[in-house]
């Protein structure tokens, strides 16, 4: 009976539009996300928020595709791809960096902790402490070689004080030598 009553049935479509309440307007434009005003550029991102800006550009792009040209929407692929990748080198260069650095800073504390150790007076040596006693001895006499050679490096780059050619004595040179100006009288008085 509703069927009927709508024109459904039997199929009588005028008096189904008869029945419709239908008032006319014109479509408002679609607005952009209040979130994002100003749409996102393609570029090669060089952080992480860029990064994920940069993968909502695409996934948007991709669902707006619509028979369009396929290379804007490439370029930004590209794009996304390099700076991820970027961004991976970088990641790799920083956790070596951190290895690193947490190695030397693990050997530095090793270190000053060893100085602290001290054999007391009257007291008991335990075999471990007296090892690592020995090996800090080791490793200072170490240091001192390098900074003894580095030091003998530092000193062929200095100048040296000249000598005298003839008697080889520091302070003066041939011109001045007390001992050319007696060999030249001598051989003068010949």
């Amino acid at each position: 009976a509703r069927f009927r009553g709508a024109g459904l049935v039997p199929f009588n479509p005028q008096a189904v539009l008869l029945k419709l309440d239908v008032k006319l307007r014109t479509p408002t434009p679609s607005r952009p996300s209040t979130a994002n005003t100003t749409p996102w550029v393609s570029q090669t991102p060089s952080n992480l928020t860029e990064a994920l800006s940069q993968t909502t550009l695409v996934r948007n792009r991709i669902a707006r595709h619509q028979g369009s040209s396929p290379t804007p929407l490439f370029e930004t692929v590209v794009a996304l791809a390099k700076g991820t990748e970027r961004l991976a080198h970088e990641n790799t260069l920083l956790s070596a960096e951190v290895r690193t650095l947490q190695a030397a800073n693990e050997a530095l504390s090793k270190r000053r902790r060893a100085k602290k150790a001290r054999v007391r007076e009257g007291g008991a040596l335990i075999v471990e402490d007296a090892q690592d006693i020995i090996a800090q001895e080791d490793v200072d006499e170490q240091v001192r070689r390098d900074v003894r050679a580095a030091g003998g490096s530092r000193r062929e780059g200095q100048q040296s004080r000249r000598r005298c050619r003839i008697c080889g004595k520091a302070g003066h040179n041939v011109r001045t030598c007390q001992e050319a100006v007696d060999i030249s009288s001598s051989s003068d008085s010949f």
